[in-house]
């Protein structure tokens, strides 16, 4: 691992780290199939509204990973807005380009898991993710999450290229 973990941070997403942030999803966008977003759709100003709304958020949260003074990641949990999901909050990791493959996903996934499984109001944490990222569904897996569906040929990313969404989700209320 180029980083030890033990030197890295984790702290709530500020306001001011939103250009970062967005950036760093852009670049991941690039390509294609590693987001369902493309470069363009991704707004600093939809990160800030994003940060402010969760950080005000009882059962949602925005970390974001600091090594070596950098931010290498960064992961939110959007809780669901309707009653009968409010007990489930949908989970985004996105490792900034260049950190793959130190332990960062993991690291920011073991804190969400935690910071969920202590709060009353979430009992549930959905995700979704390409077919062709192995790499974070055998990470999902590990950590506990289970496939829960396949939405086939969801993602379209180019002539007749399609990826697969899978879904996954981990219980962690009582």
């Amino acid at each position: 691992m180029a980083n030890n973990l033990r030197d890295l941070q984790i702290r709530d997403a500020r306001v001011d780290d939103a250009e970062i942030l967005a950036e760093a999803q852009r670049v991941i966008a690039r390509v294609p199939g590693r987001l369902a977003s493309t470069p363009s759709e991704l707004k600093d100003e939809v990160f800030r509204e994003r940060i402010v709304r969760l950080g005000n958020s009882e059962s949602g949260k925005f970390i974001v990973m600091i090594a070596s003074g950098k931010i290498v990641g960064h992961a939110p949990l959007e809780p669901f807005k309707l009653a009968v999901t409010s007990h489930v909050v949908d989970l985004t990791i996105a490792v900034h380009e260049g950190n793959q493959g130190n332990g960062y996903g993991k690291r920011l996934l073991s804190h969400l898991i935690d910071w969920a499984t202590s709060n009353q109001k979430i009992e549930k944490i959905e995700l979704r993710v390409r077919s062709s990222n192995t790499n974070a569904i055998a990470l999902y897996k590990k950590m506990g999450f289970v496939e829960e569906g396949r939405m086939v040929r969801r993602l379209k990313i180019g002539p007749d290229c399609y990826l697969d969404d899978v879904s996954m989700a981990l219980w962690v209320g009582p």
